[in-house]
């Protein structure tokens, strides 16, 4: 049996002694007549669009106005940014941009923050790979995004943007600073960032009795503040012999502020008398840092291996307080205090081999070992001072040892067809100490297998099917309290990933230079779905709800309106239509899946006007409402009419680009209904509702974004 461990450290074992280390050949000289090392990928001709690839060069982007890599890639048809899934190890967490053909090998930089870092002149070319394709690591993906990069220059070149926001009476300032140099035969990058945001929240919440009369109103003000700074570094170094050598390297020290003042009225002879106040106050605040990067070699002209190494700490620490104090005075407190500590270390070993023109494999191995050690203490002041509250599962340790191995195929039998195979084998060992004490293994063979056909160069057809086996949060092994909300979840040791064959066909079209239209319908059918159960009838824990069915429909549209009048205009269509199916556990009944949006839409307008250099445009996304479901209580969350934006942009100052815009133009409303039972929720019995109302205002920013 192959042990967890074993697979952590073959990765390593396999780099030093393999023999294709040993007879690796060696490349050309990569210098230039002046000596200087060239970059990752030289000025190269663009290719010829093909119906799998679709070559983008700079000029295409140039009625953007763009100053950095990410605002080509969001000007994409048909594209849209994902970062990938959050989860553990670095195979399941690929997003759909790749730099120079490579995968980054971070996870705490996002690609949004990666292209911003790249300046307009380091890029060659953009290029859309529709489908599996041999030489690129698709991971399963349809559709992604291949900055090709030019070589660097001998002299420096720094980007900026920076950002001022108004919420309300608040004014804070967030940006970003890049410099990027040639450094000991080197391409360095380092980074600074400043994030953060503040806001003001009104609203209201009427609770009313069984009957529908009011008995209480909660009229609430919260601030909430939170502020970020991430210094970054990254190092890319191609020896002689064709070798690459990146390293990255990341910092994050973060705050994060609430606090909320509930003025409380209750009804007396049908009217509103004052009742009291609570205030709730949280302290949160956290640090850590990510040092990761990969070797690669260059074998032959056919082959390449690369060792991929992440380690990555957080720690975090929350201090949130309550006090309640009724018409007389006070009447409760509760303190919660939460520290937490989560380590990653992660290698991963890369073989890819094109055998021809119509075969490529890929195999390799991937070893992670993580770990969370967290703890939470709530204390109760009935006015004699705090007292501790026993808690279940509240201080635990939950280690993992997990290994995988895994190879794919990509053939391409004619010029129109790609099939892609794959399959994954994963052991996981799952330990855990402290309040509970717990040890479980999994392993799970997980297959996939896709097909593209590119029917013309404009229409493509894809069908894809992939077993996918969730990864189980840490989180959901301790316990948490939500004071705001009066809420328990308790840590539940047993409970298990969720097991998911995944069916999807698409279809896309793409007519003219800018205009596409992607239909996709996906059908998952799930084992072991993951929701809230009740624990020991008392409590809420995140759990295993058995059997379900999921489905979605999804178009995605970009609309050039040059046809109606409005030149350099294109309008951007996202619309998902979703439904599910699960057995409740409490009622025993037919119900979606929790916390799902069954529709979803968007509408994004741009248009620029180059002869004045201003462009101008809005997006707007509709109110989703979603449910919650849990023991005495179930939820409705609902983002009302939607939300509005709009902004105005000029490049008139050489170098630069400025844009104000306004966000939440509506002043959207969110509201959340809670109704809670008397007893179970399956009794039906209704105890009472509360009916939460909020606002946030408008918010007004003016970004300045340029290089130097």
């Amino acid at each position: 049996m192959l042990h967890p461990n074993t697979l952590l450290w073959s990765s390593a074992l396999s780099l030093l002694w393999s023999p294709v280390w040993i007879n690796a050949a060696q490349a050309q000289d990569a210098n230039d007549e002046d000596g200087v090392a060239s970059c990752p990928v030289k000025c190269e001709p663009t290719p010829e669009t093909s119906s799998a690839v679709t070559a983008y060069q700079p000029d295409f982007f140039s009625t953007y106005n763009p100053v950095t890599a990410l605002d080509m890639v969001r000007q994409v048809p048909g594209f849209s940014i994902s970062n990938g899934e959050q989860a553990r190890g670095f195979g399941g967490t690929a997003g759909n941009v790749l730099v120079n053909g490579e995968r980054p090998s971070t996870k705490s930089n996002n690609l949004e923050e990666i292209l911003q870092r790249i300046a307009l002149s380091r890029v060659v070319r953009i290029e859309l790979i529709r489908g599996s394709m041999p030489g690129i690591d698709m991971r399963g993906l349809s559709r992604v995004v291949n900055v090709v990069l030019c070589e660097c220059s001998e002299g420096g070149q720094g980007t900026f943007n920076a950002k001022s926001t108004l919420r309300g009476r608040r004014i804070f300032f967030t940006g970003e600073a890049t410099y990027a140099l040639r450094l000991f035969d080197a391409d360095v990058t380092l980074s600074l960032q400043r994030n953060g945001n503040g806001r003001r929240i009104k609203g209201f919440e009427d609770v009313r009795d069984q009957l529908g009369q009011l008995t209480q109103r909660r009229d609430e003000q919260a601030q909430v503040w939170f502020r970020e700074w991430q210094p970054t570094f990254s190092v890319e170094k191609k020896f002689e012999n064709g070798d690459a050598l990146r390293l990255n390297g990341k910092y994050w020290n973060w705050m994060w502020d609430l606090n909320l003042v509930r003025q409380i009225s209750v009804e007396q002879n049908s009217a509103l008398a004052p009742g009291g106040f609570d205030f709730v106050k949280a302290d949160n605040k956290g640090y850590g840092y990510e040092i990761g990067g990969d070797y690669e070699r260059a074998i032959s002209p056919n082959r390449s291996a690369k060792l991929i190494f992440v380690n990555t700490l957080r720690v975090n620490n929350f201090f949130d307080t309550s006090d309640d104090f009724s018409a007389v005075g006070f009447t409760q407190g509760f303190q919660v205090d939460v520290s937490e500590r989560r380590k990653e270390t992660i290698l991963r070993l890369l073989y890819d081999w094109t055998l021809n023109g119509r075969h490529t494999v890929q195999f390799g191995t991937e070893g992670a070992l993580n770990s969370r050690l967290a703890g939470t203490d709530i204390f109760q002041n009935l006015g004699l001072g705090f007292v501790q509250i026993p808690l279940p599962v509240s201080n635990t340790k939950v280690s993992e040892k997990r290994g995988e191995v895994f190879g794919s195929w990509v053939y391409t039998p004619t010029s129109k067809l790609t099939l892609e195979s794959g399959l994954r084998y994963e052991i996981s060992e799952i330990s855990q100490s402290g309040d509970a004490s717990r040890k479980r293994t999994f392993k799970f063979p997980k297959p996939s297998f896709s097909a593209t056909w590119n029917v013309s160069l404009k229409d493509q057809l894809r069908a894809s099917m992939e077993r996918k086996v969730a990864q189980l949060n840490f989180g959901d092994f301790v316990s948490s309290v939500n004071l705001t909300d009066s809420l328990t979840n308790v840590g539940n040791p047993e409970l298990e990933p969720d097991r998911t064959w995944a069916f999807e066909t698409s279809w896309e079209r793409r007519f003219g230079a800018k205009g596409s239209v992607n239909l996709k319908y996906h059908y998952d059918w799930i084992s072991q779905a993951q929701g809230l159960v009740p624990i020991n009838n008392t409590f809420d824990a995140i759990g295993n709800l058995g059997n379900a069915t999921r489905w979605f429909v999804n178009v995605q549209a970009r609309l050039p309106l040059d046809s109606i009048g409005l030149s350099n205009a294109t309008l951007d269509a996202n619309v998902t239509i979703k439904d599910s199916s699960v057995i409740d556990p409490v009622t025993g009944q037919s119900r979606i899946i929790g916390d799902e949006e069954p529709r979803r839409w968007s509408l994004d307008f741009r248009q620029d006007l180059n002869a004045i250099k201003m462009a101008w445009g809005w997006n707007y996304q509709n109110g989703p409402t979603f449910k919650q479901f849990r023991l005495f209580e179930k939820r409705t969350i609902d983002r009302g009419y939607g939300n509005l934006d709009a902004f105005i942009e000029t490049t008139r100052i050489k170098g630069m680009t400025i844009t104000a815009a306004v966000d939440n133009i509506l002043e959207q409303k969110n509201k959340r209904t809670r109704v809670f039972f008397d007893g179970s929720r399956a009794n039906g019995i209704v105890a009472s509702t509360a009916v939460r109302t909020r606002e946030t205002g408008r918010v007004y920013s003016i970004t300045v974004k340029g290089t130097f």
